[in-house]
């Protein structure tokens, strides 16, 4: 009978996916001044899409996507095809955003290298998005994978105010640096 129920708990953890399984990511209260906010669950709506987690300090709004899509093996780093991937639908995911009307433009403004340790583990690009609500931002993507799974940061900030990048570049590094 143990044998049995070691080999129905082992089938079971082959069967969940990844995301149910894989390792928890640590999302402090603070992280180079940036302040967490909301956490969502996609993950029971949508198994394979994981959560985010909403952070700001005043200038940027950065959101931190924690997820797998099902995948089993997603490679540590940002050179992988699954990740490179991931980057290049993300870029479409701002371009469907214009043809829904919630963005009134975007212009993919290119590869971005970030300083550090950081800048070696993640695959980035700026855009400049009209946002209907919002004006003129300027947002810049970065993914990377890590323990199984992808991250993605997105931080955006209205172009007027023209925060420091660096800000965005020490939130990704102490985040990154705090798993």
């Amino acid at each position: 009978m143990a044998r049995f129920a070691l080999t129905f708990l082992a089938a079971l953890l082959l069967a969940l996916p990844a995301a149910a399984r894989g390792p928890d990511f640590d999302f402090p209260a603070e992280v180079a001044g940036f302040v967490r906010g909301p956490r969502t669950d996609y993950e029971s709506r949508a198994p394979g899409f994981g959560a985010s987690v909403v952070y700001t300090n005043g200038r940027w709004k950065a959101d931190v996507y924690v997820y797998d899509l099902g995948q089993a093996a997603i490679p540590d780093g940002s050179s992988s095809p699954a990740v490179q991937g991931q980057v290049e639908q993300a870029g479409r995911e701002i371009g469907a955003m214009v043809q829904r009307g919630i963005y009134r433009g975007s212009e993919d403004k290119g590869a971005v290298r970030l300083d550090g340790a950081a800048g070696k583990a993640l695959t980035c690009r700026a855009f400049a998005i009209d946002h209907r609500d919002l004006g003129a931002t300027d947002s810049l993507l970065c993914l990377t994978g890590l323990r199984g799974q992808f991250v993605k940061f997105r931080l955006s900030a209205p172009s007027e105010t023209q925060p420091p990048r660096a800000e965005a570049e020490r939130f990704i590094a102490d985040w990154l640096g705090r798993q």
